[in-house]
């Protein structure tokens, strides 16, 4: 199996009827299910050889999965209940960047090959029904599944769908901007987001608790 390291430009799966990866070769080794048994070197190199994450919609099936991934992710847990409103919510979204090659049958997964999941709404003006605000609530990816664009894709597939409800008809109302909270120490999620296009707005004392303070950062669409 020849080696070929690229970082993954699109999150839609390319597979054969059986299941292979045309671009890659057959998958042969129970060690390219599961990279994330050994090496971080060696799990980088072979995730990119596995599959690319393909991104969906949540389903209320996946509630309790989804619970569990983001409080191994990120410091603030979402119970199921939390969660629900992006099912049932108007206007309310949320899609999991999901493993592939965790669905193979090698082993059973109770995390339903769940490796990043973005959640936000779009927040209706009662003064200025013309225009709407999108809310990026929640972006969590797992650790071993960082810098290889699963963020990215995520948060384009939320603001997509942001731009897709206010494109439905001629009397939606206009996206105007996108906001996100994000903790003032977590500088390599501030950067992320600046390259994603979202500037420092202002800054919220106490946001994430008495020591931690929260920058809300946004991006103009109109």
């Amino acid at each position: 199996m020849a080696l070929l390291i690229t970082r993954p430009s699109t999150f839609l799966p390319l597979l054969t009827a059986d299941g292979d990866d045309p671009r890659y070769g057959d998958i042969v080794t129970a060690k390219d299910y599961y990279p994330s048994r050994f090496s971080p070197d060696i799990a980088r190199a072979e995730r990119v050889l596995t599959r690319y994450p393909a991104l969906d919609t949540m389903k209320s099936q996946n509630l309790e999965a989804v619970s569990r991934f983001l409080g191994q992710n990120l410091p603030i847990s979402y119970s199921p209940s939390f969660l629900m409103q992006f099912i049932v919510g108007k206007d309310c979204f949320c899609f999991c960047a999901r493993d592939l090659s965790r669905e193979c049958g090698l082993r059973k997964h109770d995390d339903n090959g769940i490796v990043g999941v973005v959640a936000g709404k779009i927040l209706r003006s009662a003064m200025n029904r013309e225009v709407c605000t999108g809310h990026v609530m929640i972006l969590a990816v797992a650790t071993e599944w960082r810098r290889f664009g699963v963020g990215c894709g995520l948060l384009r597939k939320l603001e997509l769908a942001f731009h897709n409800v206010t494109c439905s008809s001629i009397t939606a109302p206009r996206l105007k901007s996108i906001f996100l909270h994000v903790a003032s120490t977590n500088n390599g999620a501030i950067q992320f987001y600046e390259k994603g296009g979202y500037a420092y707005e202002k800054s919220e004392c106490g946001y994430y608790g008495r020591k931690v303070d929260g920058v809300v950062m946004r991006k103009n669409v109109d």
